[in-house]
This record gives structure tokens, sequence and C-alpha cells, in this order.
């Protein structure tokens, strides 16, 4: 599927298109799952090569960022589920060439949807287009006029998206590990062992947030990367809008700030794993003391159980009249003795 976007005046209207209906007026091309047929029409128009989805998910560096026949190709790691509770992360790659730009996608980050309505429902900022294409005698009464976005600032508007979702995400990973810790340090205050099907959905939890954690990073790494690679793009076109650069520097911090979150929270979540396993340990220690106390306090009523069950024809004891009744005295007191030594001795 193609969806175009088109300039209304000041405002962007969107059309879903086919193949050789795009319209040569769109601004943005956003391509969602396209077809072999969406993909060459695509080709033909702008007269480039859309990388397929195996080249999409290639690591190295020139493969995710590079200039070819007069087009910039750059793709980042993108995040999606989030409102499903199900967040993952997909290549999206972003295909400036002349006064176009061009999204190819195989997933739907919502960072697209809210850019996507926020484009065509506001009036965007005279400031997206450059002070040089306005006569100077005008400048100060045509910059409160809106301008139509271009290509360069529908770019750097989607990865400003982009990189506040990423932030909600850490934000949501920071208030699990919150509650995880909680759930943590609250069962270890309880009197009675907490349960091993307890400490296997905290480990699990635990688990899901830091693999969250690393994909984050991952994802930041991609858009670290890809942002000084746009800049020189934006610096190789003359005239552009005054605040793209500035733009551009604003998410670079962004990202080394959220860098720097991701590092607390792989920190946090190793903290709390480690917490888990001593919880764990202390539990399992617990439970095999208890047994080593109750072995302890059975062995003496075993050894004379054991000692009035041997089949010797002189054992004085057993003539006696109340020799039952003191064999089963003996073993209780054997067994109380040991029990109070060890809550003397705070063993227990």
């Amino acid at each position: 599927m193609i969806e175009a976007y088109m300039p209304s005046g000041p405002f962007m209207r969107t059309n879903s298109v086919q193949g050789n209906a795009i319209p040569t007026e769109a601004v943005w091309l956003d391509l969602l799952n396209p077809t072999a047929d969406d993909v060459s029409a695509v080709e033909r128009l702008c007269g480039i090569d859309v990388p397929t989805r195996e080249e999409m998910d290639e690591i190295e560096v020139s493969s995710r960022l590079y200039s070819e026949d007069g087009a910039d190709f750059m793709t980042a790691s993108v995040v999606f589920g989030l409102d499903s509770g199900k967040p993952s992360f997909a290549p999206v790659t972003f295909i400036r060439t002349g006064d176009r730009l061009i999204t190819l996608r195989y997933s739907e980050p919502k960072s697209f949807a809210i850019y996507a309505a926020k484009l065509c429902r506001e009036t965007p900022n005279a400031a997206h287009m450059s002070s040089d294409d306005r006569p100077p005698t005008q400048a100060a009464k045509t910059a409160s006029l809106p301008r139509t976005p271009t290509a360069d600032s529908i770019l750097i508007g989607l990865l400003e998206t982009v990189i506040d979702r990423v932030a909600d995400l850490l934000e949501s990973i920071s208030a699990d590990l919150d509650r995880i810790g909680d759930d943590i340090f609250s069962s270890s205050a309880r009197k009675k062992p907490t349960g091993t099907a307890d400490f296997k959905s905290l480990l699990r939890r635990i688990g899901a947030a830091g693999d969250l954690t690393s994909r984050v990073r991952e994802s930041l790494a991609t858009l670290d990367r890809l942002l000084p690679f746009l800049q020189l793009v934006l610096d190789s076109r003359k005239p552009t809008a005054r605040d793209t650069k500035p733009r551009v520097k604003a998410m670079s911090r962004d990202i080394h700030s959220l860098n720097d979150f991701v590092s607390f929270l792989s920190n946090k979540t190793t903290f709390l794993l480690d917490t888990t396993v001593g919880m764990i340990s202390i539990e399992q220690n617990a439970i095999i003391k208890i047994f080593s106390v109750a072995a302890v306090a059975f062995l003496p009523p075993t050894l004379i159980a054991s000692i009035y069950g041997m089949n010797f024809q002189h054992m004085p004891e057993l003539s006696w009249t109340f020799g039952y009744p003191l064999a089963l005295a003996a073993m209780v007191v054997s067994a109380i003795v040991p029990m109070i030594l060890f809550r003397y001795k705070n063993w227990l």
C-alpha cells in the first residue's frame, strides 16, 4: 500500500494509491508492506532502486546509510507495538530524493500514524521553509504565515516522533522495573516463603525488561548513526530551512540522554536480577534448614526406637512395667531438647 501526502495550501492531504496512480505532486510517499507493483512504480517515478526487505535487515552501516542515484538512503530500527503491550522493533528506510521523501516499512509504528495525523491536522510553521525563498523586505510580514512542509521537515518531524516513542518505551520499562523492585522487596518481608511460581514470574518480567532495554539500545544506536549522515545530507543542499540544523542537534542530544538512561536501566535490571537470584537462594536455604532441623530433631527418637527394636534375648528394660511409656517419653524429650537449643542459639 502507498500512502501519498500532497500539499493542499498550508496543509497536507493524504490519499491511498496503487502503483501507477501515484500523484507526481506528492511530497511524502509512505510504503507500508508494498507489493512488487508498488515498488516498481516508485522506482520508475523517482529513478531509484528501492531496497528489498532483506537489504533493510542488514546491519552494516554502509548498507543502512548511503547515497545512490542522487538519492539518500537511511535505515533505522523503529519501535512498534507499544500500545498493544508487546513492543518490538523493525527496520524502516527513509529515502530522500529530489523534493520527495519516501518511507519504506513492513511494520506499523504508532509514530508514523501520530505524525501523519498531526501533519494533516495542524498548520506547519513558516520556519519549515527557507528564508531565502522570501523577499527580505517581506520576511517580517510573512514570518507568521503558514508554509507547506518540505520533504526535509517531514523527515525531521518523523524522526522526532520516533525518538519520542522510544522515550515513552523507556518510561514504561522504568515503571515496570519499579513495580518489579516493589514485588521483590515486599516478598522478602513476608513470613511465608515466596513460591517458585512467584519467582518464575519475576524472572520472566526482569528478562523481558532486560531484552527490551537491549533492543532500545540497538534502536538508539541506529538513530545515533543516522543523524550525522542526515546532517551531511542537509548541509549538501542549499538552501535549507533555518531550523533544520538546530532540530537535528536537539535530536542528537535527546539520543545521548536516552542512551544514558538506557545504561541506568541496564544497571537496574542487573541489580534486580541479582536480587531475585539472591532471594531464591535465601528461600532455598530456608527450606534446606527446615529439613536439616527436622532430621536432627527426629534423630534421637529414632536412635531410642532403634535400640529397643533390637531382638536380643537379654534386655532388662523389656520386662519393665513402665518401659513402653518411658521409651515414648524419652523419644519426645529427645526431640524437644534440640528444638529448645536451636531456639536459644537463634538458629531457628
